[in-house]
């Protein structure tokens, strides 16, 4: 699943989820050289190195596109 990360100060980094547990995300992301694991801490994500991200996954098919925001946990976040 293609996904957007945004680190702060305005980084935005495409990835592709590899995997999903329920706290962690394991993700391919552009410019960097290993996988790079996300993990939720209560209601925020952040790397390995303790930096808050954010993301967004995008979903789409032959009609639509969704969007599927991390403020929330995953399987329960609104679609928009």
């Amino acid at each position: 699943m293609y996904m957007l990360i945004r680190y702060a100060g305005g980084i935005i980094v495409e990835g592709v989820l590899l995997a999903r547990g329920r706290d962690r995300l394991r993700v391919a992301a552009s410019g960097f050289p290993e996988t790079i694991e996300l993990r939720r801490t209560g209601s925020r994500w952040i790397t390995s190195a303790h930096v808050q991200v954010e993301f967004d996954f995008l979903m789409s098919d032959e009609h639509q596109a969704e969007s599927v925001y991390s403020s929330r946990a995953i399987g329960t976040a609104p679609v928009v």
